[in-house]
């Protein structure tokens, strides 16, 4: 009787133990990796290699930022759609976003929607027919995901079942759209010759107005409950005409800020690139605008810049929104580009080879 009473206390103690330890795995690792071949760490950037335009050549690499794979080769993987899918991503990357712990990720030449887990391993996927247009971009909200149409409409899908539900009629081309205090913003590029931001109101998912800001808006975010918009204008240095950083006020006035070609947020501050050719290289500047203080100082935010980065294009700039981390990517547009890595202080810490051409987007898990 002894024996069987101990018996019964050791198995229910080593069942408590392996539920403790069940409980631990689960907390360590908190994202979804059902069929990856790969094993990744919990801290996690991907990076939109966007590809060349009608090539096929689009793809997804992973990087660790803190070279804490469990095997070092996977600390970085130039192409893991690919390893993960065994096919290619499709044609021209243009956008990839988090939501909800899964990632969406959009190839307009392949006029695609893809809904990967946090692995990178295909979930689902949307086929976008021709008189939609091409997809542009999205944002997400309470289980939607919102991906502009360059019909000149946004269309409305459900993140869980990828269906198209509804959509909204904005006007031509539009890019960029970013959701603020129930309302959809979108810039509307008219192919260089728009000139206005479509507002629709999420509730009834109908456009509301348009604003008229500077020619030619295409990058737009929201920071401090206010949207703020880059228009290209002609490609000039000329606030108004050209490279325009813009404030959308609550009120719908807009106000011109800096001559800007490149921009990211991190905790209310917003940081300006702005590019510019001059005597056969890339020139850059470097600025900082306070969304708190609506104050603009124009002392470089980056320390130490290599010269790599210093005559290189700046493709693609994003912020870690838990570190403040800048990456910076530079393209030749004909091999392999590179990133450029900083402390939020400025400070340079690494540079890598992105693994494909144009590195474009970046996306955090962490």
């Amino acid at each position: 009787m002894k024996v069987k009473k101990l018996l019964f206390s050791y198995l229910c103690v080593s069942a408590l133990f392996a539920t403790f330890i069940s409980c631990s795995d689960d907390d360590n690792n908190p994202w979804n990796d059902e069929g990856t071949k790969v094993e990744l760490p919990q801290q996690r950037v991907f990076i939109l290699n966007q590809g060349k335009d009608k090539n096929n050549n689009a793809g997804i690499a992973f990087y660790a930022p803190n070279k804490d794979a469990s095997n070092p080769q996977n600390n970085f993987i130039a192409n893991i759609y690919q390893e993960q899918n065994e096919k290619a991503l499709g044609d021209t990357g243009q956008d990839i976003i988090e939501f909800e712990d899964n990632i969406y990720v959009i190839v307009s030449g392949s006029r695609l929607l893809l809904k990967l887990n946090s692995a990178a391993v295909e979930e689902a996927s949307l086929s976008f027919d021709e008189a939609d247009g091409t997809p542009r971009y999205m944002t997400a909200k309470d289980g939607k995901i919102y991906v502009t149409l360059w019909s000149g409409k946004v269309a409305r899908i459900d993140a869980r079942t990828m269906k198209i539900e509804a959509y909204a009629e904005v006007n031509a081309n539009p890019e960029e759209i970013v959701e603020n205090n129930g309302k959809l913003y979108v810039a509307n590029s008219g192919y260089g010759e728009g000139t206005d931001v479509s507002v629709i109101n999420l509730s009834t998912f109908q456009k509301e107005k348009d604003i008229p800001v500077v020619k030619n808006p295409n990058n737009i975010l929201k920071a401090n409950n206010e949207v703020y918009l880059l228009s290209w204008g002609i490609w000039t240095n000329v606030l108004g005409e050209g490279y325009t950083f813009q404030r959308i006020k609550s009120d719908d006035s807009v106000e011109q800020i800096a001559v800007a070609s490149k921009f990211a947020e991190y905790n209310g501050v917003i940081y300006l690139i702005y590019s510019s050719w001059s005597a056969g290289k890339d020139m850059h500047s470097f600025a900082t605008y306070n969304t708190k203080t609506h104050e603009l100082s124009e002392k470089s935010f980056l320390k130490d810049i290599p010269e790599g980065l210093a005559g290189s294009t700046i493709y693609g700039f994003n912020i870690n929104p838990k570190t403040g981390e800048f990456y910076l990517s530079t393209s030749d547009y004909v091999s392999n580009g590179d990133v450029y890595r900083f402390k939020n202080d400025g400070t340079y810490l690494e540079k890598f080879d992105c693994g494909g051409l144009n590195p474009y987007k970046f996306i955090f898990l962490q």
